[in-house]
């Protein structure tokens, strides 16, 4: 493999942006690595955590601790269709999870409890905000 004279790959040159600034992300690499955050952030948290690989699967990542199971998808956008919506409801409450959309924030991210199905297009999303400590208290009973 040969060097540029800034020290990069003629691969990574190649997929600069116009500006120049820094390598072109597809979509994938974005939420894998929205996906590591989240999962990196919950065991910072306590929860011991599962990544399911692939873009496919109902949950991204399953979250433990005792007394919890999160069901997580992972959206930078924070919005998710309504098929994948009523897969990570209907997937929760067959177990007895809590279902969980996080989402990308500029600075951080934000989680969000699944309240109801999504089957009323144009409605807002049915869910609430999450916040992992609150959750904790709830099922601690403290």
């Amino acid at each position: 493999m040969t060097s540029t004279p800034t020290g990069s790959t003629p691969e990574a040159s190649a997929a600069t942006t116009a500006a120049g600034s820094r390598p072109h992300r597809s979509n994938y690499a974005r939420g894998r690595d929205l996906e590591h955050r989240v999962r990196a952030h919950l065991r910072d948290q306590g929860y011991e955590v599962l990544r399911t690989a692939g873009s496919k699967s109902k949950v991204d990542l399953v979250a433990l601790k005792p007394g919890q199971i999160l069901f997580i998808q992972c959206k930078r956008s924070g919005a998710l269709p309504p098929a994948e919506w009523n897969a990570l409801w209907d997937l929760a409450a067959l177990v007895g999870a809590v279902p969980v959309l996080a989402e990308q924030l500029p600075r951080g991210r934000r989680y969000w409890r699944l309240t109801a199905r999504k089957d009323q297009p144009g409605k807002r999303q049915p869910y609430v905000e999450l916040k992992l400590d609150e959750l904790a208290e709830a099922v601690t009973g403290q």
